[in-house]
């Protein structure tokens, strides 16, 4: 790779990493009127959107941490009334996570206001450039680790 593409390479990561910093830059997330962790507002990120939920492996790997870590913040959201486990279908041995009605209706308002804040980094953008932006950003081979 040449100087000048590795220091642009740099430049770009460095400048993704300050926009997405300020919305996590606190270490707990006000959802509603419960607080969670950085973690525990992934999970919920994560298991949003899947009817049939997410096992706690899923989440691990998510998270890059064990299963026992996200046993331990699965029964913090569990003791708050956000997740439930349910058992698989398949099998019982494998518990589904799964938003609670209240966190389902929480998430959706947290949600809006959570991106509401995110696009004020992009306020200098237009539509047509958020779009290509977002085209190139697709090009992107995520790597599998880094060395």
């Amino acid at each position: 790779m040449d100087n000048i593409r590795q220091k642009l390479l740099q430049s770009l990561m460095e400048k993704l990493g300050q926009i997405m910093k300020g919305p996590h830059a606190i270490n707990n997330i006000p959802f509603g009127d419960l607080q969670i962790s950085r973690a525990q507002f992934m999970i919920l990120f994560f298991i949003a959107p899947k009817k049939s939920g997410a096992t706690v492996k899923d989440l691990a790997k998510l998270l890059g941490v064990t299963s026992g870590a996200v046993t331990q913040f699965i029964d913090i959201l569990v003791e708050k009334k956000l997740v439930n486990r349910e058992e698989g279908s398949y099998d019982r041995r494998v518990s589904l996570i799964k938003l609670t009605g209240f966190a389902k209706k929480q998430f959706r308002r947290f949600k809006k206001e959570y991106f509401l804040n995110l696009s004020d980094s992009f306020t200098n953008l237009s539509t047509a450039e958020i779009g290509e932006f977002i085209r190139l950003i697709e090009k992107i081979k995520t790597p599998d680790k880094l060395t």
